[in-house]
């Protein structure tokens, strides 16, 4: 008898999991739950306190719409627009440059003249009038300009990069190379040196001779046999129209690096080994030191960087320019009509800098007559985080799904908790726990009724294990009121 007592604890203990784990689930509320009441009046012809079960469901069931009330806190990022606004700018048929006496609020680093990391913002007024059939703003060929140098580019390359010019039919090209340079590295018999599409493979190194026998790969994938002597420079590089060669030299090739990148090359690679030793275990290792230029952009004359702004380089000066480009007849370069409620946008996206007209209006009427003058307007975005406490409501819309008799519990629902008010005698939903979970678990929930008064079990639901059967009786409608009274305060949250 003690063995098997023993082994009824056990499985007790397997089954019935501690209602206070609940809240991992989702913890129960009304829109999640199914409350089952029972219908039994008289069991040989005792009258049962019914009533008292109903009064102690309706209960729960209200007990169970709070739990659906909680308070939580609402985070919200909004973004907010800020505008900074320049001085009113008169027209008068002069060369404008915007700097921050007349935007302090700028934040960009305009200048008069795009030395250092300064770059120009320019609007040549003569080329801006007032469209009186139109009612509006009309800008010209290069009313506008932005000058850059190398060290302002908008181009948006990333790390080191060099920038070439040259003249090419006749166009002024500009190209945009991607630029690495590092001394003091180290490889021995075996690695391999790998830059762009080039590999160097170190396959021997004579310590006496000062150099080494290598297997060259070309982009193409061409692979030859080279020597390569200390103090010496190998030249490296693909062409603008795609030719692939090798060069040596006694010394740093600067101008024909410099020849071959104002020519396009797509890849120019400099390597040069400094020195020759053995290293750790008796390793022959190489000191080498490289430059690695990649094109990585190409822009001329008259090609469009965005909309109707084009580029114009200037070589001799290293500088470049967009300006804003309209063309009669074109449809590409239409003219540029700036009326009410407009403005023409920089074509530089992390600027968000407009230029907008500021209209003369007539006395009545509001009809536009003429430009009173411009005023650059930039926005900035700034980011804030709003936070609101306020109740969230998880509550059922159908009270009749919520509380039902045991008559009407045909099957377990895989979306919803079960509470079973009552015991086996009183609530006919017993019949379907024992259809479900087999008459000998349903024993041990009677043998822990009869044994302790009362019981307070819950059971994974078989179709939906986020869910749960709960079953709450006593010997007594006291004893399961009690029952029900301490599950409200095991869940409460």
């Amino acid at each position: 008898m003690r063995f098997k007592a023993f082994s009824m604890v056990v499985a007790l203990l397997l089954l019935f999991v501690p209602l206070s784990s609940a809240s991992t689930v989702g913890g129960f509320n009304s829109a999640n739950t199914v409350i089952v009441l029972p219908t039994t009046k008289v069991v040989n012809g005792t009258p049962l306190h019914i009533n008292e079960d109903a009064i102690t469901g309706s209960r729960l069931g209200a007990f169970l719409v709070l739990q659906g009330v909680k308070t939580f806190t609402y985070r919200k990022t909004v973004v907010i627009p800020v505008e900074y606004h320049s001085v009113l700018i008169p027209d008068n048929n002069q060369t404008y440059f915007l700097t921050e006496r007349d935007m302090p609020d700028l934040r960009l680093n305009f200048s008069t003249e795009p030395v250092g990391h300064s770059l120009v913002l320019m609007v040549n007024f003569s080329r801006v009038f007032y469209n009186s059939t139109l009612h509006a703003a009309e800008f010209l060929d290069r009313s506008v300009e932005i000058i850059f140098n190398e060290n302002t580019t908008p181009l948006n390359v990333t790390g080191n990069y060099k920038v070439f010019y040259n003249t090419v039919n006749g166009k002024d090209v500009m190209y945009l190379y991607s630029y690495a340079h590092s001394s003091g590295n180290m490889t021995s018999i075996g690695g391999a040196v790998s830059m762009g599409g080039w590999t160097i493979k170190f396959l021997d190194i004579n310590l006496n001779q000062s150099e080494a026998l290598i297997s060259l790969t070309y982009p193409n994938g061409i692979k030859k046999l080279k020597t390569m002597s200390k103090g010496h420079y190998y030249l490296m590089y693909v062409d603008a129209t795609g030719n692939e060669d090798f060069e040596e030299y006694t010394a740093y090739p600067s101008a024909r690096v410099e020849e071959l990148l104002k020519n396009g090359s797509r890849e120019v690679f400099v390597f040069s080994p400094t020195d020759f030793f053995i290293g750790i275990n008796q390793a022959k290792t190489v000191i080498y030191e490289y430059w690695f230029y990649y094109k990585a952009r190409q822009y001329e004359d008259g090609q469009v960087y965005k909309g109707q702004w084009v580029w114009d380089i200037n070589p001799e000066k290293g500088l470049y320019t967009l300006y804003l480009h309209v063309q009669p007849n074109s449809t590409e370069f239409k003219p540029v009509i700036v009326g009410a409620d407009s403005n023409l946008s920089m074509p530089i996206s992390s600027w968000n800098l407009v230029l907008q007209p500021v209209f003369n209006r007539s006395p009545t009427g509001g009809v536009i007559v003429g430009v009173l003058g411009y005023r650059f307007v930039r926005t900035e975005f700034v980011r804030r985080t709003v936070s609101l406490k306020a109740q969230k409501i998880t509550a059922t819309n159908d009270v009749y799904s919520f509380i039902v008799n045991d008559t009407s519990l045909h099957s377990l629902p895989p979306d919803k908790n079960v509470i079973i008010i009552g015991g086996w005698v009183s609530n006919k939903a017993w019949r379907l726990l024992e259809k479900v979970y087999g008459s000998g678990e349903v024993d041990k929930l009677k043998t822990e009724v009869l044994e302790n008064g009362y019981v307070i079990a819950k059971l994974k639901n078989p179709y939906n294990p986020s869910f749960y059967v709960v079953v709450l009786a006593g010997r007594t409608y006291r004893q399961t009121a009690e029952a029900v009274k301490i599950f409200m305060e095991q869940i409460q949250t």
